[in-house]
């Protein structure tokens, strides 16, 4: 009879997998890195990581949603406490010029998200998960936010929600993606000119 492993060893086992996956991807790439290298990082045998993982994707696919998840709740919290929509979006903005891009932990993070969004473009499955991935916490938060704004007579109503909620995600993306490669990349610079740009098209002028 095989041993009863409970609940909270599991999430342990489960947490030590996507933690060395997460290093591993980020040392050698989403591509290169194997489950013989997390098994080598972690001490945990393949068969151990099969039991929780069918394979390199969904480890990834835990891992983003994890992380998504979380982020996507603290941004939430602290969203609902600014009273308009203005104030919301420069707090969205001042997230991504608050942060570093340059140290190491980021720069790995962005580099295993870009790699994997190649990756599954060769992959019908994983371009629709990422694609509802997005949808869901990322296009839809700043396509409220425009709405709300709108019903508030702070945003213009010419501005398309959706549209310009693509638009904002896109141009944050784009601005992180230079930095992988780029060091000298003026991401502070851009971002502020970005955010002008944006608040300067979509605010009502009263």
């Amino acid at each position: 009879m095989p041993p009863i492993v409970s609940d909270d060893y599991k999430e342990k086992k489960k947490k030590e997998i996507l933690s060395s996956a997460f290093v591993c991807f980020a040392k050698k790439g989403f591509e290169v890195a194997t489950i013989n290298d997390i098994v080598e990082h972690s001490g945990i045998s393949k068969g151990a990581i099969y039991n929780y993982f069918q394979s390199k994707d969904e480890i990834y696919l835990e891992l983003m949603s994890t992380e998504t998840s979380q982020t996507y709740d603290e941004l939430n919290q602290e969203i609902s406490k600014k009273t308009s929509a203005i104030e919301k979006l420069n707090y969205l903005f001042e997230i991504y010029l608050d942060l570093n891009p340059f140290i190491e932990e980021n720069k790995a993070r962005f580099s295993v998200h870009l790699e994997f969004k190649l990756h599954s473009s060769r992959n019908k499955e994983l371009k629709e998960r990422l694609r509802n991935r997005r949808q869901t916490y990322f296009i839809s938060q700043v396509t409220d936010i425009l709405r709300d704004g709108q019903k508030s007579s702070e945003i213009k109503q010419d501005v398309n929600p959706e549209i310009f909620a693509d638009l904002f995600w896109s141009m944050v993306d784009g601005v992180v993606s230079q930095t992988i490669v780029y060091e000298d990349y003026p991401y502070h610079e851009v971002l502020k000119e970005i955010k002008k740009m944006y608040i300067l098209r979509v605010k009502r002028n009263i």
